[in-house]
């Protein structure tokens, strides 16, 4: 699959979809900006891309450090004088427990990463984009935004926030010629999803799952929401009458439905 994109950055570029992203569209000669946190990640990552053809540059930064944060988006703009690409991918579970002492924190971490960094991340560069009358600007939901789920409030508001946002950004940018896609996944097989104990129905590795979003992309769809038998049955539930979700919840999740999982542990962390 070639593309028509040139020049694209990556938030959440260390792990998981972002990281497999990097990888395909490095195979095809593309100039990368790539941010995350972890420095080591990001060099390993770099070196396979340039052995692949690609070009990368690093940008090793904690999103939700907004001083921080805007000043690299700032270096990335000048290096590159102009991105086709922005996919604001970063992201993290922060999963929740009940009791628990530790959920004002997740939360907070949680709605900085997910939504105020991706947020920021597509403003900063709309501007860029909307004077050049070219680009495109690509938000990582999740089908966790459709409904509440179990153990992931601070997940699902995120991601359900983030996908108004977007669906209100594209009608903002149509009349500048700057296209807005909205990447909804199902269960994707990747570090974050590793630590789930939740069922995973149609999981997905995630060489196939990014080669989806390439194709969606490509064709500069809106919204794409995948696997096609989880886009369907996501939209089945979201029609659900309450006691016929709540019923199937309880069903499906037991006591965690309840409980939650735990907090932020050792295994819990954002990437």
């Amino acid at each position: 699959m070639s593309t028509k994109y040139r020049k694209i950055l990556i938030t959440g570029a260390s792990k998981g979809i972002g990281r497999q992203l990097a990888l395909d569209y490095g195979k095809q000669g593309v100039s990368l900006w790539l941010l995350a946190r972890s420095e080591p990640l990001l060099e390993s990552l770099a070196s396979e891309i340039t052995a692949l053809g690609g070009e990368a540059h690093l940008l090793i930064c904690d999103a939700t450090n907004e001083t921080e944060f805007l000043a690299t988006l700032q270096k990335a703009q000048e290096s590159s004088t102009g991105l086709d690409l922005v996919i604001a991918n970063a992201g993290w579970g922060g999963k929740m427990s009940y009791p628990g002492d530790k959920n004002i924190s997740v939360f907070n971490q949680v709605l900085d990463l997910n939504f105020r960094a991706a947020v920021q991340t597509l403003e900063f560069f709309a501007k860029f984009m909307v004077e050049a009358r070219h680009g495109h600007l690509v938000g990582v939901s999740s089908i966790a935004g459709f409904r509440g789920l179990p153990s992931s409030a601070a997940y699902s508001a995120t991601k359900a926030a983030l996908t108004t946002y977007l669906e209100s950004l594209r009608f903002s940018m149509k009349p500048f010629g700057v296209k807005v896609t909205d990447i909804r996944p199902g269960f994707i097989r990747t570090p974050m999803t590793a630590r789930n104990a939740i069922p995973m129905p149609f999981l997905m590795d995630v060489d196939v799952a990014t080669r989806k979003i390439r194709r969606a992309l490509e064709r500069r769809r809106k919204r794409f929401t995948f696997p096609w038998q989880m886009a369907v049955l996501i939209h089945l539930v979201k029609a659900l009458p309450d006691f016929l979700f709540d019923g199937i919840v309880n069903l499906a999740f037991g006591d965690m439905a309840v409980k939650g999982r735990p907090g932020k542990t050792k295994e819990n962390l954002p990437g």
